[in-house]
């Protein structure tokens, strides 16, 4: 996402966002996923990290948790409310400066900001950053796409196709609800994949 017209948008509006943000859960965003997460301590990367909900979440359980965060409004939130994460000015889909292997990747409201193009290079790169047996929690945005706006329409059959081309198993998809009331006014739903890696390219 990086000169992603997105991102100025992101940082321009990251008061905003995060007050929308923390109006939602990590219990109730996840909690078609809740028992496929891994036990603590486990390796958790969240891509796309926001206002730092989702990461203080994880914190919280045990876990060791990397926060890559392109937006450096977000970055300096995540940074003051979980000072044990480390916190990395990276994003999809190249994801410069991560290494190591994750137990589990978070994907959360990103990958509409790609292109179909960059969404094969993105997988590649998860699936290298991806602890054999670990998983992807990759969240799909369903619903009208404004015009001129910095974002793709998503069809989750395309998606589930693309992610097993990459070496991904899918392991459960779930539809949610919108997560907000102003995304559920617009009409925007979520569909939830849970990926794994095939045995066969593990690494």
């Amino acid at each position: 996402m990086t000169n992603d017209p997105a991102l100025a948008i992101y940082a321009a509006n990251a008061g905003a966002m995060a007050r929308r943000y923390d109006s939602v859960t990590t219990d109730s965003l996840l909690s078609g996923l809740a028992d496929l997460i891994p036990a603590p301590p486990a390796a958790v990367l969240d891509i796309g990290a926001g206002s730092g909900r989702d990461t203080a979440w994880f914190q919280s359980r045990g876990h060791r948790v990397t926060a890559a965060e392109p937006v450096a409004a977000f970055r300096q939130m995540i940074a003051l409310r979980v000072p044990a994460a480390t916190v990395m000015a990276s994003a999809l889909p190249d994801l410069v400066g991560l290494s190591g292997h994750h137990d589990l990747i978070l994907v959360n409201a990103v990958w509409h900001h790609l292109a179909p193009r960059a969404r094969d290079q993105a997988l590649a790169r998860l699936t290298n950053l991806l602890a054999p047996g670990g998983r992807v929690f990759l969240a799909l945005r369903r619903g009208p796409v404004p015009p001129g706006a910095p974002l793709h329409d998503l069809d989750p059959q395309t998606e589930i196709a693309r992610v097993a081309t990459a070496g991904l198993t899918l392991l459960r998809r779930h539809d949610a609800p919108a997560h907000d009331a102003d995304t559920a006014a617009a009409g925007i739903s979520w569909t939830w994949l849970a990926l794994t890696m095939d045995r066969d390219n593990d690494q």
